[in-house]
């Protein structure tokens, strides 16, 4: 009700709630997921309208969710481009596929094996491959609903990290956490709902 911020770009926004406070339905909203009953969505100063997910990554915004969505009986590369495959005689080009794969988890220096299977996969490594499938379309706002939930220590460094990179190059991450220490060090601003209501925005 009335939420009122933005994120900038080269920026990681931290939204920050108790469990039913609002913060997966907000997110949802910016990708389409769920309609906004009121008010309006501006990216690079221009009124948007988000009707879809695919809206959503038309328009550069990529999200991963709490829950992943991938495939489990496909392969990290299989998964990475579904939706926007590399085509050869009308087919996937799984050659191409896991080029891509290993191009992008190189940049990103993920170690992430192209051809594993999704349901080999570690916790932490599920996320990644999420991020390299956002990554891979070019997103210019990735969201990430609780990305440290279920993560060993390692892996929260290693994610840290990503989210650096991810943004240097002019991108903006807007995450959603109930961790305070968390959100303090890693962010450049935090905005605070409660009850469906922002109660604090800033630095």
């Amino acid at each position: 009700s009335h939420v009122d911020f933005s994120v900038n770009r080269g920026e990681i926004h931290a939204l920050m709630g108790e469990n039913g406070a609002g913060k997966s339905t907000l997110m949802k909203i910016l990708f389409g997921i769920e309609q906004p009953d009121e008010g309006t969505i501006e990216l690079d100063g221009k009124t948007v309208k988000i009707a879809s997910s695919d809206d959503a990554l038309r328009l550069g915004i990529g999200m991963v969710h709490q829950h992943f969505k991938l495939v489990p009986s496909l392969t990290v590369a299989e998964n990475i481009v579904l939706g926007k495959e590399p085509k050869k005689n009308g087919f996937l080009d799984r050659k191409k596929a896991v080029e891509i794969t290993r191009a992008l988890s190189e940049r990103f220096r993920f170690d992430v094996d192209p051809t594993a299977a999704v349901s080999d996969l570690s916790v932490g490594k599920k996320q990644k491959v999420e991020i390299l499938k956002a990554l891979y379309r070019e997103v210019k706002l990735l969201i990430l609903d609780e990305p440290f939930v279920g993560l060993d220590p390692k892996a929260t460094f290693l994610l840290k990290k990503i989210m650096h990179e991810c943004v240097s190059d002019g991108g903006a991450i807007f995450f959603s956490t109930h961790v305070l220490d968390v959100a303090e060090k890693l962010c450049n601003k935090i905005a605070i709902i409660k009850n469906g209501k922002l109660v604090a925005s800033g630095n």
